[in-house]
């Protein structure tokens, strides 16, 4: 008689991560339809439908799918944000995450049709009409961004930076490829006259100067347009940072990081804040399943973990130190390398 499988192993895993999209569906549809922004304080899915002008049937569908999944309460019929829906969810919020999720979203939905044909046939190499290649797409991602830095990234660092013993006595820092230039002015703002310099893309310039205003921080920030990869981003510096930007120089990392050398003063510091790929390129899982869709489009520019800090000491930096630091997009590697003085 034919017995049934006996099973070391459960299915609970599996089954978990094959309805996960579900949750980012949901998610993503909630986002769109501004469901957030009209849940700050309690209301029913019929009060929620008649303003917003959807089907309340559907309505109490997908606001109970989103107390599943943990933005929402539900008490007695009244739905309202979870406290960090409320921080990160709601527009007009300085550290809205929306606009940057809708476009994750986009960026990473391949249909397992897709995933197939490039598995099979080789990654598509990316064209000058992909939106990477598109100057207002740099604009629009700066601008979205600073919300993302603002939301804990930038505080840490501006932290670990302003208490080096060091600090004190900088005078002048590069923040390369600084995008909306949030992370110097933490760093600035720590510091009684240091002046900085933000340097990236032209289409991202304005966005800079604008947040630089902002914080009323014109008096001590200047900017600079260009490709750092090929221009010149200038020398005399006390501190250079680069926060999850070195990918772009995966393929000549070495000679980037003897650039940045080359551009800081005796006694200098650089501090890098990026990924950090281990396990044979499996870990952590979250910059894996981040990278997947961009991989498999031509542009693979994980960085494994060490290879910033073998570029700093093949540059001639003196000291290098290595940690890893918990964001709220997962782990990364921050690495801080000290140029010596001369005896």
């Amino acid at each position: 008689m034919k017995e049934l499988p006996k099973l070391p192993e459960s299915l609970s895993r599996i089954y978990e991560q094959s309805i996960s999209m579900i949750s980012a569906n949901a998610l993503a549809a909630g986002v769109k339809l501004c469901v957030f922004d009209n849940l700050r304080e309690p209301a029913t899915a019929e009060l929620l439908a008649k303003r917003q002008g959807l089907n309340p049937g559907a309505t109490l569908v997908l606001l109970d799918t989103l107390t599943a999944c943990g933005h929402l309460q539900k008490k007695d019929g009244m739905y309202r944000n979870m406290p960090d829906t409320e921080l990160f969810l709601v527009s007009g919020s300085p550290t809205y995450y929306g606009e940057i999720l809708l476009r994750e979203y986009q960026r990473n939905s391949m249909s397992p049709d897709a995933i197939v044909e490039r598995v099979k046939s080789g990654p598509v190499p990316q064209s000058h009409t992909n939106d990477m290649c598109n100057e207002g797409f740099w604009e629009s991602y700066a601008r979205s961004m600073a919300n993302w830095e603002r939301a804990g990234t930038t505080q840490m660092l501006a932290s670990e930076i302003s208490g080096l013993s060091e600090f004190q006595s900088f005078k002048t820092m590069l923040d390369l490829g600084g995008g909306p230039g949030l992370m110097s002015i933490a760093i600035l703002k720590e510091h009684p006259s240091m002046t900085g310099v933000v340097f990236d893309q032209p289409s991202v310039i304005p966005v800079t100067r604008q947040f630089i205003s902002e914080y009323g921080m014109d008096d001590r920030m200047s900017t600079q347009g260009g490709n750092y990869l090929e221009d010149s981003f200038g020398a005399g510096y006390d501190l250079i940072l680069c926060s999850c930007t070195l990918n772009f120089a995966k393929h000549y990392m070495d000679t980037m990081v003897k650039r940045i050398y080359d551009a800081l003063n005796p006694g200098g510091i650089f501090v890098s804040l990026h990924d950090g790929m281990e396990g044979e390129g499996t870990t952590p899982g979250v910059h894996v399943l981040n990278m997947m869709t961009s991989a498999l489009s031509g542009f693979a520019c994980s960085l494994e973990k060490g290879v910033i800090a073998d570029a700093m000491k093949n540059a001639g930096f003196s000291s290098v130190s290595s940690k890893q630091v918990v964001l709220d997009v997962g782990p990364f590697e921050l690495d801080i390398a000290f140029k010596s003085k001369p005896e």
